[in-house]
């Protein structure tokens, strides 16, 4: 069942929902931390200044890298950056690292995608279970999507496409273009608000990550915090990302979204 963190019935109808991509409705990259904290570690172990143990500095890393989740991943890259000048190294680029942390996940996310051409697997398989009902039933009650993610927009509209979930959102597929630091989720919402001619009371947000849900709350909407276990589809909450989302200001906290008919009757007023 949802847990409610605190009461979430809107005072108004709900009119717009801004939704992340990775782990929030796709599951074509999950695995992303470990191998981010993997390359961080190769980085960071060597140095000088690096006194941890193992177990100590992959805490550590996982630490700062959860923080930033939601922004792109260029935002970790300069967290990695300065954290190896600190710690005595002559570190690559924020850039450079960004590439070679891609490179690491598109290999996984690229099998995943074979998979799913060879009819291995089905779309529904790289969903978030639940995820494809959930959608119908926001369009269902007259809400406009958009999506917005932390990954490059021209992959998230890609893999939008090959999940077949692309037309709910009607062209609305924002994430970091050439500059990804011109990307701000915060920006999309405040436009999605705009272009529906409402405020954020009139919002309802869904992610796994801390920025969105610090977003969703910045504007006064509703936050839907997803704390799925990418990995095996139990239905279980993963602790870890229910503690940075209510951190984050989460107002529910959903393992996925086969629970998602009692959320609904909390969200959707006459």
């Amino acid at each position: 069942m949802p847990e409610f963190v605190r009461p979430c019935r809107p005072a108004e109808r709900l009119r717009v929902a801004v939704l992340d991509f990775d782990g929030t409705l796709s599951l074509i990259r999950s695995g992303w931390v470990e191998i981010m904290v993997d390359l961080m570690m190769q980085v960071l172990k060597p140095l000088p200044g690096t006194r941890e143990s193992d177990a100590d500095l992959a805490a550590y890393i996982t630490d700062f890298v959860l923080n930033l989740n939601g922004r792109p991943t260029i935002y970790q890259m300069d967290y990695l950056v300065n954290e190896a000048r600190l710690r005595g190294g002559e570190p690559e680029s924020a850039a450079i690292y960004t590439e070679q942390f891609l490179e690491a996940l598109l290999k996984k996310a690229d099998r995943r995608m074979q998979a799913l051409a060879a009819g291995q697997i089905t779309a529904d398989d790289l969903l978030v279970p639940g995820a494809r009902a959930m959608l119908d039933d926001l369009i269902a009650n007259g809400i406009q999507l958009t999506l917005a993610s932390g990954t490059a927009v021209k992959n998230v509209r890609h893999e939008a496409a090959l999940l077949g979930i692309n037309h709910y959102f009607e062209g609305r597929i924002f994430g970091p273009g050439e500059d990804p630091r011109l990307f701000s989720k915060l920006a999309v919402m405040e436009q999605a608000l705009k272009e529906a001619e409402s405020h954020g009371g009139h919002l309802l947000g869904f992610g796994d990550g801390f920025v969105e849900i610090e977003n969703v709350k910045q504007l006064g909407g509703i936050a839907v915090g997803c704390a799925t276990d990418e990995e095996h589809r139990s239905g279980k909450v993963e602790e870890w990302k229910r503690t940075r989302l209510i951190q984050a200001g989460a107002d529910v906290i959903v393992a996925d979204y086969r629970t998602w008919p009692r959320l609904a009757e909390q969200l959707f007023v006459n």
